[in-house]
């Protein structure tokens, strides 16, 4: 009985043992958790180790596994497919044991990365000459590669036609004898096409008409010795481009030296001389035309006399007048864009415009009175086109300095390019000066104004803090005599450039608003560069800019609100001036601070009232109001018509505010 009892508790004792044992740890290995395959197909194996039941999965179309699933150590195959796409590819394969969730659970992941097929040819465009000639082509490629010419095409042959990889093919063409021809050859790989463009010139050609000339006709005499010559545009039967070069010569066998002169207008029809022809002189001109092909034709020789009248040079300036009065002159330079050689001739519409606009200027007082104190330049600057880029109405113009109508009365120009053309066209522009440093020189202080050859109401002036002022008046031919080019100059150049005054009148966009904060900063912050004497911040009669003015005998001057572009917030001194509709008409504070400007110039004293932004005493300062008033001449203007605060009463079209750049030293 002790026997069976010690079986029975044995036997018992082991099967609580055994049942109490824990399952082992899970293991899982693998020989890689990463595989880079090539572009082609191809086939990786990698050794996958578990003591439970293992499985990889992956849901990529372009990878294949095998086998799936297996118990303890198996190699596993994974292959790829070839990469046709257009980039490399990859994806992650995840080999899992156990179950999810349960103690025997692990999960590892194998990243693949496959590098895409690629092929890059050196050309895409292959041009041969009409002869036998041969040409190689320079393939880099990862994948197998095909050339394919079209079957119909026999003057065109290739040394290889497939390969793998880097390689070099020449092509080779036989002797053209017919018309221009071409063909798409095509490298197939991975599926996938590139095209080459093989052209070949033809074997036949016929060469460009003769030209015929526009200007000058043939036997003209007494021509200006400034000209543009220009010819209709040569025929070509075979549809080819035609080049120009013009021989013009003293001689009519045009010899080569220094009587005759060729120059290339490329595909131009028209040539402009560079420089003064002589006076009473007969010239032979022709023109050569050429195709593509080098076939030539050689026009007619033409004949002109020059006479005496002649023209301004490209970058020439002349002295309209000089000063009189003053230590130093109070300069301006005038200068126009959009005119083309043509307008050049002495006396021709260049010289019209530019005079017309220095009259205007000087019409108007104080500048009127006081013009003893300028001198006045005109500057010539060829342009390729007449009139200006107009952006609101699609027309685009190649001009000197690349003008441009915005659209309203908002214009632009290249100013970099115009200050540095005065500043190395104008004697003297790069001359020191003691209130005006950099390399601007004299321009900080001189006001170059820029007519535009287009018959159009604009106009826009730049100003600079460092004294220097571009005024775009486009020569406006309007009627309605404050729309004209004379009163855009007045306001422009008169007003804003030289006057460095503040626009007057309420735009509609703020008609019945008060001046923003923001505004009355960048207003205040202006005055200190020394700009805007004709606007102020505030109606205290006692404290405003111009009370020097109030109650003084013959003016007429308190504060009226509404100016710089808003109806409440500020004041100018007068009802009515240029600086709102342009009228013939600066109002007194406006005028005074033109003549302290004018006469600090010419006594070379400093012309700002303000140094580093502080209100600064001027040293021996030449400007008297005593004497300003007495030589005041038209101290207000009769029968101004009011300018209420809220409208204008004539519906007038302002001209855009001043572009204002404050130059960082």
């Amino acid at each position: 009985m002790n026997l069976f009892k010690t079986i029975f508790y044995t036997i018992v004792i082991s099967i609580f043992l055994v049942s109490c044992k824990k399952d082992p740890l899970p293991v899982l290995t693998l020989s890689a958790d990463k595989i880079v395959f090539s572009n082609k197909t191809s086939t990786e194996t990698i050794s996958v180790s578990s003591n439970y039941n293992w499985s990889i999965s992956n849901d990529s179309d372009w990878i294949s596994i095998t086998p799936t699933s297996s118990t303890g150590e198996s190699t596993v195959k994974i292959s790829a497919t070839e990469n046709n796409t257009d980039s490399d590819r990859t994806t992650n394969l995840v080999v899992t044991t156990g179950k999810e969730g349960t103690p025997s659970y692990l999960r590892k992941v194998i990243s693949i990365t496959q590098s895409n097929s690629v092929l890059y040819i050196d050309f895409d465009y292959i041009s041969f000459e009409k002869i036998q000639s041969s040409k190689s082509l320079v393939i880099s490629s990862n994948t197998d590669w095909e050339l394919v010419i079209p079957a119909n095409i026999s003057w065109i042959t290739s040394d290889i036609l497939k390969g793998f990889g880097n390689g070099q093919l020449n092509l080779t063409v036989v002797e053209n004898t017919g018309q221009d021809r071409s063909v798409d050859v095509e490298f197939k790989y991975a599926g996938k096409t590139k095209i080459v463009k093989i052209f070949q010139k033809r074997g036949v050609n016929s060469p460009p008409a003769p030209v015929s000339p526009i200007h000058p006709q043939n036997n003209l005499t007494n021509i200006p010795r400034i000209l543009e010559f220009s010819w209709e545009k040569s025929v070509d039967t075979d549809k080819d481009q035609v080049k120009y070069d013009i021989e013009l010569s003293e001689s009519a066998n045009f010899p080569e030296g220094a009587l005759t002169k060729k120059f290339s207008t490329d595909t131009l029809t028209k040539y402009s001389t560079p420089e003064l022809l002589k006076e009473n002189t007969k010239y032979y001109w022709r023109v050569t035309a050429s195709d593509s092909y080098g076939a030539k034709t050689v026009s007619s020789a033409f004949t002109f006399t020059t006479g005496t009248k002649g023209g301004y040079a490209n970058g020439e300036s002349r002295v309209a007048f000089f000063n009189t009065n003053g230590l130093i002159a109070n300069e301006i330079v005038f200068v126009g864009d959009g005119y083309t050689i043509a307008d050049f001739v002495d006396g021709g519409k260049f010289d019209q415009d530019m005079n017309e606009g220095i009259e205007a200027f000087f019409s108007v007082e104080p500048y009127k009175s006081y013009k003893q104190y300028f001198r006045v330049y005109k500057l010539a600057a060829y342009s390729k086109d007449s009139g200006a880029t107009q952006l609101d109405k699609g027309i685009v113009k190649e001009t000197a300095f690349s003008t441009v109508f915005k659209g309203g009365s908002s214009m632009e120009s290249d100013d970099e390019k115009v200050f540095e053309f005065v500043s190395v066209n104008v004697e003297g522009m790069e001359d020191t000066n003691p209130y005006y440093s950099g390399i601007q020189g004299k321009l900080q202080n001189t006001l170059v104004v820029l007519v535009v050859n287009e018959d159009r109401y604009a106009g826009t002036c730049w100003m600079f803090s460092d004294g220097r002022a571009l005024a775009i008046c486009p020569n406006s031919r309007d009627t309605r005599s404050n729309y004209h080019y004379k009163s855009i100059v007045n306001h422009e150049a008169g007003g804003h450039g030289f006057g460095r005054l503040a626009d007057e009148y309420v735009t509609s966009a703020n008609r019945d608003k008060t001046i923003t904060e923001s505004e009355k900063t960048s207003l205040q912050n202006w005055v200190k560069y020394g700009f805007y004497p004709n606007v102020d911040l505030t109606s205290d009669l006692n404290n405003i800019k111009w009370k020097h003015f109030v109650a003084k005998a013959g003016y007429a001057v308190t504060a009226h609100e509404g100016g710089y572009y808003f109806t409440y917030g500020v004041w100018r001194p007068e009802s009515s001036s240029c600086m709102i509709d342009n009228r013939q008409y600066y109002n007194s504070p406006s005028r005074e601070h033109i003549v302290k400007r004018i006469l600090r110039t010419a006594h070379n004293a400093r012309v700002s009232e303000y140094v580093n932004g502080v209100l600064t005493p001027i040293p021996n300062d030449p400007y008297n109001l005593d004497e300003f008033v007495r030589l005041d001449v038209k101290k207000t203007e009769a029968g101004a018509q009011f300018y209420t605060k809220s409208f204008n009463p004539l519906t007038f079209n302002q001209l855009a505010p001043p572009v204002m750049v404050e130059v960082k030293h």
